[in-house]
């Protein structure tokens, strides 16, 4: 999109969230998927609308950071993030709880998917940010290098009944301290309401930098189609690490099951009425 339409596109937005009121909007470099919030300086606690263009169907991540969100996930608050749905088109205006970052601004608004492919942030002035500055020290420097989810429900998904996502975890520890088996907590499903408490395996120690991946059975309940989406929070001290992934589930053996049992009964039907009538017997003459 050019830039004189996507400032078309912006305004628009702008429009739908308040009419008169003007917006901060942020994209990334390049032209990609944008999001604009009110103008004007907002307060912890507020409620607002977000409006985002351009981004791929699905969830999206939406959270306050202070310290622009330089170092991720540190300058975030991602454990009161919002969790929203893109359709299509890619458009989409989503109610946002303005939560407190754990840092000091400079503020902004992130948005991002699941697995951090598409990522917007716009400029916030922000009142009632307490926190301090600089982020405290931390004993650990533990990272998380990626997450990915697969459905290996195997012969039980394609016919809709209870299976299990193997989700993949990759951590890293950049500090100079072993992380040793911090709390871990996973829950999963439907995209925004994963609620359902799932045994999180145990992480064991995490020597300085070492990397170490996970695998982790999460089992589902039965439903014909839909995403489930797993939510994740490992309690390192001082700056918990939060993820969400989600995956699709396409259960094409019911499908398959009902045209098979379409056709079957079909056939059946049309068979009956090829079968001529028994002719009456005559009786014998003496």
């Amino acid at each position: 999109m050019t830039g004189p339409l996507r400032a078309v596109a912006l305004l628009a937005v702008a429009a739908a969230l308040a009419p008169g009121a003007s917006v901060a909007a942020g994209t990334p470099a390049g032209g990609g998927p944008g999001v604009t919030v009110p103008a004007g300086t907002l307060r912890v606690g507020q409620r607002v609308l977000v409006g985002l263009d351009s981004w791929p169907a699905g969830t999206v991540q939406i959270e306050v950071c202070g310290n622009a969100a330089r170092r991720g996930v540190l300058d975030c608050a991602t454990g009161a993030a919002t969790h929203g749905q893109v359709p299509p088109s890619g458009r989409a205006t989503l109610p946002v709880l303005v939560a407190a970052p754990p840092v000091a601004c400079p503020c902004v608004l992130r948005v991002r998917t699941p697995t951090g492919t598409a990522t917007a942030v716009a400029y916030l002035t922000l009142a009632g940010v307490t926190a301090p500055a600089v982020a405290p020290a931390v004993p650990a420097g533990l990272t998380l290098v990626a997450v990915h989810a697969d459905d290996r429900s195997g012969p039980r998904g394609w016919f809709g009944l209870p299976g299990e996502l193997a989700v993949r975890i990759t951590l890293h520890n950049l500090g100079e301290e072993e992380v040793t088996d911090p709390p871990f907590e996973l829950t999963v499903g439907p995209p925004g309401r994963a609620r359902t408490i799932v045994a999180a395996p145990t992480l064991g120690g995490i020597a300085a930098g070492q990397t170490r991946e996970y695998h982790v059975r999460v089992p589902t309940g039965a439903a014909p189609y839909g995403r489930y989406e797993v939510d994740g929070r490992i309690a390192v001290p001082g700056r918990p690490l939060a993820f969400t992934v989600a995956a699709t589930r396409r259960p094409w053996g019911l499908p398959v099951a009902a045209t098979v049992l379409t056709v079957g009964l079909l056939l059946a039907r049309s068979t009956r009425r090829r079968v001529p009538a028994a002719a009456p017997e005559r009786p014998i003459s003496k």
